[in-house]
């Protein structure tokens, strides 16, 4: 286990014991692998959006594109990204 040594203002410092004082965490650590496990979600989150903004930009040069004319329309086409997502 990598063990890391930070410094930052007191106010965050007290934002994160009083979000451990209040049992929202166990430790500090807790909360610091809390904060990179969202960031590693949000990182992959970004990729798979660049990738379907990348293949939805090679259907549409392909001709491969279709129109939505309406409201369920739109509502089809995030059902299925929704089903396809990660």
């Amino acid at each position: 286990m990598h063990r890391k040594t930070i410094s930052m203002p007191d106010a965050m410092g007290e934002w994160i014991s009083a979000r451990v004082a209040a049992g929202q965490f166990n430790n500090e650590s807790e909360y610091f692998r809390d904060l990179v496990r969202r960031d590693q979600e949000e990182m992959s989150r970004r990729a798979y959006l660049k990738a379907r903004l990348i293949a939805g930009d090679d259907q549409i040069a392909a001709g491969q594109s279709q129109l939505l004319e309406t409201d369920a329309d739109i509502d089809a086409l995030f059902g299925e990204i929704d089903a396809e997502s990660p």
